[in-house]
C-alpha cells in the first residue's frame, strides 16, 4: 500500500459526507498510519539494528535504561486497557507496546503536524498497563515520538518516575531526529560503522524513510547547499569553442553583424556608425 501511495496509484477515498480525499492526505492526518508504517517495518529489522535504533531514541533519557533491551518478541498495536481511577474507569489505548524478553516499552506517537503530547495521556497509559494482566514482572520503559519538547519531557518524566516504581526510564524525541539517524545509516557515510547493515536492513530502512517523506520530513541527506564547495563552471559566450567559430569575410561585407562577429570581437562596445550602412533606416538622434 505504501508504494501505491508514493507513486500516486492508491486513488482516493470517500471521507466525511461524501468528500473525496487522497490517501496521501489521509496519511498526513492520521497518527495510526504513521505508527503502522514505521513499526511494522521495525519488526523486520535485524536484532542489532533494532537495538541501535532504540538506543538512539533513548539517547536523551530520564531514569535508567539497560545496556540491552533484550531479544525482540513482538509488538502489540493499539492495546486496550481498562484504567481504574477515583472517578470510575475508562478505556486507554496506547499506540503500541514493544515486547522484549527483558522489558516492555510503551510507545506514544504524534505525527509532525498533529496534536501535542500531554502528561495526562502518558500517566494513564502507564497506569492502565500496570493495572492490566500483562508482563508486570518486567521493567517498563516509555517512549514518546513527535510533538514534544525536552523541557516538558524532563518535567513529566520526573513526576512519572517518582510515581511508578515499575517505570524505569523515559525518553522523548522528534521525528526529524529519527529520520536523520536513519539517513545516516542508509546513505554514504554510515553513522554507526560498528553495525553490519545487511541489504535487507537497508531496504527496510529506505521504506521507513519513504513513509516518513509523506509527512514532510527530510528523507534524503542531499541538499543544494552541499554543492556550494563545488561551484558549477560559469556559462559564458567567450568560451574557447565559441571563439573558434570561423567567419566568412564575404558575408561580413554584405550582412549586418552576426553573433559570430560579436563573439569574435569579444563583446567590445559596438560603434553604431560602423553598422549604420547595414540598417534599413538611418540612425536618427
Amino acid at each position: 500500500m505504501l508504494k501505491a501511495i508514493l507513486h500516486g496509484k492508491a486513488g482516493r477515498i470517500d471521507h466525511n459526507e461524501g468528500e473525496s480525499v487522497s490517501w496521501s492526505s489521509l496519511f498526513k492526518a492520521r497518527e495510526d498510519l504513521l505508527t503502522s508504517t514505521v513499526f511494522e517495518r521495525f519488526a523486520y529489522l535485524s536484532c542489532s539494528l533494532q537495538g541501535s535504533l532504540l538506543t538512539q531514541c533513548f539517547k536523551n533519557y530520564h531514569g535508567v535504561i539497560p545496556d540491552s533491551f533484550g531479544e525482540f518478541e513482538g509488538i502489540t498495536y493499539w492495546p486496550r486497557f481498562t484504567h481504574e481511577h477515583e472517578a470510575g474507569s475508562n478505556e486507554v489505548e496506547p499506540d503500541l507496546i514493544i515486547h522484549f524478553d527483558q522489558c516492555n516499552i510503551i510507545v506514544e506517537v504524534k505525527p509532525p503536524a498533529g496534536g501535542d503530547q500531554y502528561f495526562g495521556q502518558w500517566k494513564k497509559e502507564v497506569e492502565s498497563f500496570l493495572q492490566s494482566d500483562g508482563d508486570q514482572d518486567k521493567p517498563l520503559y516509555f517512549l514518546a515520538i513527535g510533538r514534544i519538547g525536552q523541557a516538558d519531557a524532563k518535567c513529566w518524566a520526573g513526576e512519572l518516575l517518582q510515581y511508578f516504581d515499575e517505570l524505569k526510564g523515559l525518553a522523548a524525541l522528534e521525528w526529524k531526529e529519527v529520520s536523520s539517524y536513519i539517513m545516516g545509516l542508509t546513505y554514504v557515510g554510515n553513522s554507526a560503522p560498528e553495525l553490519s547493515i545487511t541489504q535487507q536492513d537497508r531496504r527496510i530502512l529506505l521504506d521507513i524513510l519513504e513513509g516518513l517523506s509523506l509527512y514532510g520530513l527530510q528523507t534524503s541527506p542531499f541538499k543544494w547547499s552541499q554543492f556550494n564547495p563545488y561551484p558549477l563552471p560559469k556559462l559564458t559566450l567567450e568560451h574557447r569553442l565559441l571563439q573558434s567559430i570561423s567567419l566568412n569575410a564575404a558575408n561580413i561585407a554584405v550582412a549586418p553583424p552576426s553573433m559570430s562577429e560579436l563573439l569574435a570581437n569579444k563583446f567590445q562596445p559596438l560603434d553604431l556608425q560602423s553598422i549604420q550602412p547595414y540598417l534599413k533606416n538611418d540612425i536618427k538622434d
